[in-house]
């Protein structure tokens, strides 16, 4: 809900104009809501958004899928406006539907297995390399963002580019701004400190790393004992090194790579993604 704007009535609304079967609400943010419709009994989620100002950032996030074509990155059918009566715009996306649930909700059950995020890791250090060829940053992988197709297995699906950066378009984040986009605890230094031009694939190298140390070890790899999460937050925008003793935990697991791929500078990091992706193919 946007002040006292229904978007609830708009989706299916929207679905009785254009043929669709309104089936709900899948979920719901500040800013929009998810719903489940179907189309020919196939199922795919449409995604209502209000637009507020400029809707550069939106049609960016369109774009960047249109450009895509990976089976783990979610499949754009269609983005556009939409006006419903009093005047107001929308932004409407139409999404496939990936039944499986979120990564978030799966480690709300407890960490993974060394096998389990082994394969996550690969599949998304695949999509890192394929961004990459596009000069595409995604700039908030973290486990709500990474879904998967079913219940059966740990294909995961990168979704949500709405703060996508476009290497070759010019920034949309003000330069005075004290902190770039992104999710704090799932964030590069480079984006906590709005080191603009240090933002490339390495930026999201270092958020995946983060995302499958939490798979192995069920916390933030740079919260230290008896810390808290803003200061984990912190010690990364800092450019502290990662905590010895989870360094050593994740090494012991099988996941030293990821120490290089947490490293604080980027040119520290794995140079390109084919190197990151072969070090999560093996025990290090």
């Amino acid at each position: 809900m946007s002040g006292q704007l229904d978007l609830d009535a708009a989706a299916a609304e929207l679905c009785n104009q254009r043929g669709f079967e309104f089936r709900g609400l899948l979920g719901k943010g500040a800013f929009k809501r998810a719903y489940l419709a179907a189309c020919n009994s196939e199922q795919f989620a449409l995604k209502l958004a209000v637009l507020a100002g400029a809707a550069e950032r939106l049609v960016r996030e369109a774009r960047a899928l249109q450009e895509c074509s990976h089976s783990s990155i979610a499949r754009l059918l269609q983005a556009h406006p939409y006006v419903i009566p009093g005047g107001v715009e929308l932004w409407v996306v139409c999404e496939e539907y990936l039944a499986g649930g979120t990564l978030e909700s799966r480690l709300a059950r407890g960490v993974l297995s060394p096998e389990e995020t082994r394969a996550i890791g690969v599949s998304l250090a695949e999509v890192l390399g394929h961004l990459h060829e596009k000069r595409l940053v995604h700039r908030d992988i973290k486990p709500a963002n990474i879904m998967f197709r079913d219940d059966s297995n740990s294909y995961p699906v990168l979704t949500d580019f709405g703060i996508v950066r476009m290497l070759d378009q010019p920034t949309l984040t003000q330069a005075f701004a004290q902190m770039g986009p992104g999710t704090p605890a799932y964030a590069a230094p480079e984006q906590l400190t709005n080191d603009k031009l240090l933002i490339d694939w390495r930026t999201d190298q270092f958020d995946l790393a983060i995302v499958l140390a939490e798979c192995l070890i069920g916390h933030h790899p740079f919260l230290a004992p008896g810390k808290t999460i803003p200061e984990a937050i912190m010690a990364v925008a800092a450019r502290h090194e990662m905590p010895a003793e989870n360094a050593a935990r994740l090494a012991a697991l099988g996941f030293g790579a990821l120490g290089t791929a947490l490293k604080p500078w980027p040119i520290a990091r794995f140079r390109k993604p084919s190197d990151f992706l072969e070090s999560l193919k093996i025990a290090s």
